[in-house]
């Protein structure tokens, strides 16, 4: 049920082997890795990757992966696949974010993830939504001083700049467009809302270094440090790109990460389904990402309550979750707006960094924003019960899902459908029995961390005005809401 993408959403994969790193595997667990032992394989550096028993092994030998696994001592010697990414991507807004409340402005009113009704009920506890919660982005940037993220991005990592600054640079506004949908600011008279808009973000800029291994297990075990609840991913391997398997290195770590991490509660990982209207599941078009057993795969539909056209399908599919859809023939194409109906609003990479060259954004979508919504509603539930283990978060939101069109969906006697998972994600249902079954009260500290703190833009002159009128955006007003149609 994953996959690497931004969306307009995704990460695109084509792999080739990079063979200077070698992810070795010792027989003998207990055992230390000594340099000495494997003289003849040109090793440079090596060291354990956490929550794993691998290390990761730099030789300045090729073919090295073929000289460990000659040692007695070695299980298993993989080579490092280095992976092409692409990014593509297809409270004066609220009222255009029928994902969280649609009262008929798209689709068909009462189409939505009930987010909006979640909030009411939250504060009939007297809890707010999310305090206390850190979710983890690994993506390919973030406007880290954007107005209407005040105080949410916490200290992050920049693997590309190799520093603690992971900020947005031209053609990577993708990061930011995500932690929007989950954590923009609320009722500041700004822009529009997250759905969980207390939560905090923990930022990684990962660029088309996540398609390396070793950097992509570095970016997990930085999120998991910080003591994040729930790691939220908008990328995966190519769409009708053939099967490619999750690195066995990173099923240790999602592993470790659900059984282990919160005292045993578990991390919870959301992977999107993908979009390239294929199954994940199937060996010609297998998505070890979004099929791994301890992540959670979510799929999109749109404001009719209808899969999106492009939505990745298959039996290892978990969740739906509200966000656009695409007009005609499917043609994913980032740019061709246009094309797209039902986008969903969130905040924008400024100026030219951005989609929309402003600061938000309506174009936005894709599984690339289902997946950070599921994840913000997970962190609705684990602030108003922090006990939450992973097993019972993921039987509550998908027992008190909405089956939606159940014409085509054809769900079983269990409720699944390889269509549509176990239904559209509902927030205030699945917190209403949440909340039966244990007393709500919150509890999580408020996160006093360091944070990113907004900033105007320093740019120049040749790049803070939009080139000419056909860049400019058309502001169009519909059923009362205000419109920007690129």
């Amino acid at each position: 049920m994953k996959k690497l993408f931004f969306i307009s959403f995704l990460l695109i994969f084509s792999t080739v082997f990079a063979e200077d790193t070698v992810f070795v595997q010792l027989k003998d667990d207990a055992r230390k890795f000594l340099k000495s032992d494997f003289a003849d394989c040109g090793i440079t550096y090596f060291y354990k990757i956490k929550r794993t028993n691998f290390y990761a092994v730099h030789s300045d030998s090729k073919g090295s992966s073929d000289c460990f696994l000659k040692s007695p001592l070695v299980k298993k010697a993989v080579p490092d696949k280095k992976i092409n990414i692409e990014y593509k991507s297809i409270d004066p807004f609220f009222a255009n974010q029928w994902h969280l409340e649609n009262t008929g402005q798209r689709g068909i009113a009462g189409n939505d993830a009930k987010v909006s009704a979640a909030w009411d009920y939250l504060e009939s506890l007297g809890l707010s939504a999310g305090t206390g919660v850190k979710i983890g982005i690994i993506d390919d940037a973030f406007d880290l001083h954007h107005p209407d993220m005040k105080g949410k991005y916490l200290k992050g990592l920049d693997l590309i700049d190799g520093d603690d600054y992971p900020y947005a640079d031209e053609n990577e506004p993708h990061g930011t467009c995500v932690t929007g949908v989950i954590a923009a600011v609320k009722d500041n008279d700004l822009g529009v809302a997250g759905a969980c808009p207390e939560c905090k973000i923990v930022p990684v800029r990962a660029g088309d270094m996540l398609g390396e291994g070793e950097n992509m297990a570095n970016a997990f075990n930085f999120v998991l440090d910080q003591g994040v609840q729930i790691i939220s991913n908008s990328w995966g391997p190519a769409d009708n790109g053939g099967g490619e398997d999750m690195p066995e290195v990173i099923k240790e770590i999602v592993k470790y990460a659900r059984e282990k991490e919160r005292n045993g509660l578990g991390v919870v990982i959301f992977f999107a389904a993908g979009n390239g209207n294929e199954d994940i599941s199937a060996e010609e078009s297998f998505d070890g990402y979004a099929a791994n057993e301890d992540v959670i795969a979510v799929g999109a539909l749109n404001a009719y309550g209808q899969r999106s056209n492009y939505s990745d399908f298959g039996r290892d599919l978990d969740i739906m979750a509200p966000s656009s859809d695409i007009d005609g023939d499917y043609v994913w194409n980032p740019f061709a707006f246009d094309m797209i109906k039902d986008g969903i609003w969130t905040i924008d990479a400024r100026s030219w960094y951005g989609y929309s060259q402003s600061d938000y954004t309506g174009t936005f979508g894709g599984t690339s924003s289902a997946a950070p919504l599921a994840a913000a509603v997970a962190g609705l539930l684990i602030s108003a019960y922090p006990e939450l283990s992973w097993d019972e978060l993921y039987e509550i939101i998908t027992k008190t899902a909405d089956k939606v069109s159940p014409v085509d969906a054809a769900y079983d006697e269990n409720g699944f459908s390889e269509k549509y998972g176990y239904g559209r994600i509902n927030a205030l249902a699945a917190l209403q029995l949440l909340c039966e079954r244990h007393e709500c009260t919150g509890g999580l500290p408020e996160i006093k961390e360091e944070t990113y703190e907004p900033e105007d833009l320093e740019m120049g002159s040749d790049i803070d005005e939009f080139p000419d009128d056909s860049m400019l955006p058309v502001k169009t007003t519909e059923k009362g809401c205000s419109l920007t149609v690129l």
